[in-house]
């Protein structure tokens, strides 16, 4: 083999890895076990919340609901809209970052607001957790009868939630989840922020803003 020869398939075999690595980098990695703990930890917790009271079901025996996949949109996901969802509270910002670029795709045009696809089908969530698509069960108008439609499906459920792939601090023992929840007589969305101790994920605060 020339010398040549062996250079041009040198080059062919660099440019076919820079190739795959630009797509594997383009394509954002969808919800891992670090997503499924702080998740089911978080969903547990509002299970268990008495002050979680969207459908009046008890909480003893209760399940609740996640939506099959994250939302459409990052629209919820902008500094103006988190910071007057949650007033005061201060959240932190790397994590914050981190959800932000975690559920955008790389190659997302401004001001589009598109979101990253990602299932939830591929974790292993605990029985308490029901994972589904709603999507036929939030079709037809909002209120009563969105929400009854939902108990008539879920009688044990205490809510719903569509959310976003979590966010995380820099040093791995914060997170941040966020995503709409529901059923209300309007939309509602939730911002919860997760610290890790040891291994385990505990929920150290959560603020549903609900618009009228």
């Amino acid at each position: 083999m020339s010398a040549f020869a062996r250079f041009r398939r040198c080059l062919l075999f660099c440019l076919a890895i820079a190739i795959t690595s630009a797509a594997r980098s383009a394509t954002p990695a969808g919800p891992d076990e670090r997503d499924r703990k702080v998740i089911e930890s978080l969903l547990l917790h509002l299970v268990a919340d008495a002050k979680f009271d969207v459908t009046r079901v008890p909480t003893n025996g209760a399940s609740i609901v996640l939506h099959v996949r994250t939302p459409e949109k990052t629209g919820f996901l902008t500094a103006g809209q988190m910071h007057s969802d949650i007033g005061e509270h201060k959240l932190p910002t790397d994590a914050e970052t981190d959800l932000r670029r975690r559920n955008t795709p790389a190659d997302a045009k401004p001001g589009s607001y598109d979101s990253v696809t990602a299932s939830y089908t591929n974790l292993a969530f605990g029985p308490a957790i029901v994972v589904t698509d709603l999507t036929e069960t939030w079709k037809g108008e909002f209120g009563v009868a969105r929400a009854n439609s939902f108990a008539e499906q879920f009688p044990q459920a205490r809510g719903w939630l569509e959310l976003y792939l979590p966010g995380y601090s820099d040093d791995g023992t914060h997170a941040i989840v966020r995503g709409p929840v529901g059923p209300w007589a309007h939309a509602a969305m939730l911002t919860a922020e997760l610290e890790k101790v040891g291994e385990k994920w505990t929920v150290k605060w959560y603020h549903i803003a609900r618009f009228a």
